[in-house]
């Protein structure tokens, strides 16, 4: 934690907070570390009247609300803070641990102004040992963008907003967040609608919750003397479930369709689809209500919260040219697919361009061509040869048929 820390002075009637913690089939020793919680419909044994009996030693002050079907973390949320009773609620992820004095620095901001969203310094838990760590570098501040396919990104805070505050302790401003763990004004969150609820499950909500708040007159504030550990864990212990029946297509990318088509402006959307061509095609659902609240709301404009608040995106992540070609790609000779082998895009195959007239993939630095090794089966580059159909490739696209 930063030195300057321990002398900082809060106010000494800070909001009176919920604490609320969703948790599906969660570790019963790791979910201890709650303080309020949720249970999204979970069918651990230990986590039945185990956990009805443990929490009756806090007398009440520990609620265990359970789902009588299987919701997801998003509309799980948005339950857990109607049925909160704090001026402000902080949501947790059920796999945290909390550092020496965390709260009072999250809740001072919005005690001064409630339409403040707050984040804290998240360390890292090893998911084996337990071992608390930080992950950022000591003086070192990071805030929370995103890249055109709607992943998670951070950078280091701009001179435009670092040169705001004399300490680097103070809390500043970042554009989005993770998603797992804030702290807001309940009244205030429940106002701007909290989750959409046509978001399913998790993906694409700590988005919508950011540009909501940006657009419709609040902000976000990040607060490094606010620390809490989180286990980031190896595999994902849970399935959809009966949430992802009869959906066609990723649950995640539609999420993210329904936060664009609500809170982009068109320039914007299309960067969007030129890294998910598919998402065009995707059913994301009614958004008239979202659209309604953004109107009610008197929201601004993408192109105002670019400019103003997420200015360092395209720093990082610069305005996309529209795709030239893109879907399936075929080897002639062989009839065989490209396929990135489950690598995130950009991958590799953004080095090449393509000639139309003759079907060559050609690498922009070296010239060679992109050819299919007949025997193997790998891809490789050579000096193009206009006769060589292992060089030659068609690119076809059409709407999924899933």
């Amino acid at each position: 934690m930063i030195e300057e820390c321990k002398y900082w002075h809060y106010p000494t009637k800070l909001p009176k907070t919920s604490v609320i913690i969703v948790f599906h089939n969660e570790g019963f020793s790791v979910l201890m570390r709650t303080v309020h919680t949720v249970d999204d419909f979970s069918d651990k044994d230990n986590l039945k009247t185990n956990l009805d009996n443990y929490i009756k030693r806090w007398r009440g002050k520990v609620r265990l609300i359970r789902n009588e079907q299987r919701e997801g973390l998003i509309r799980t949320r948005s339950r857990g803070a109607k049925e909160a009773t704090g001026e402000v609620i902080v949501f947790l992820d059920a796999h945290c641990e909390v550092n020496v004095n965390w709260l009072p620095p999250l809740l001072a901001p919005i005690y001064r102004d409630y339409r403040t969203m707050t984040v804290p310094v998240i360390d890292g838990v090893d998911h084996k040992t337990f071992e608390y760590r930080p992950v950022y570098a000591q003086g070192t501040n990071f805030r929370g963008i995103f890249e055109w396919g709607m992943l998670y990104k951070e950078n280091e805070v701009p001179d435009r907003e670092a040169n705001r505050h004399k300490h680097k302790s103070e809390p500043y401003k970042s554009p989005t967040h993770a998603g797992g763990l804030f702290a807001i004004n309940r009244n205030y969150f429940l106002e701007i609608g909290a989750y959409d609820p046509g978001l399913l499950v998790w993906g694409g909500e700590n988005f919508e919750l950011s540009f909501k708040i940006w657009q419709c007159g609040g902000s976000i504030e990040w607060v490094p003397c606010s620390r809490v550990g989180h286990v980031y864990r190896a595999f994902m212990p849970y399935s959809f479930g009966n949430l992802a029946k009869n959906r066609k297509g990723s649950l995640i990318t539609i999420n993210y369709k329904r936060v664009i088509e609500t809170w982009f402006d068109d320039e914007h959307k299309e960067y969007f689809y030129t890294r998910e061509p598919n998402a065009r095609f995707l059913d994301m659902g009614d958004i008239s209500d979202q659209v309604a609240l953004k109107e009610k709301l008197k929201c601004k404009d993408f192109g105002w919260f670019m400019e103003n608040v997420a200015y360092d995106v395209y720093d990082k992540f610069p305005k996309l040219p529209k795709n030239v070609k893109w879907g399936m790609v075929k080897n002639k000779a062989s009839s065989v697919c490209l396929d990135t082998m489950g690598k995130a895009a950009p991958a590799y195959i953004g080095k090449h361009t393509y000639e139309d007239e003759t079907n060559h993939l050609i690498h922009r630095l070296h010239g060679y061509c992109l050819t299919l090794q007949p025997h193997s089966r790998t891809l490789a580059l050579a000096p193009c040869d206009p006769n060589n159909t292992y060089q030659q490739w068609t690119i076809t696209h059409k709407a999924p048929s899933w």
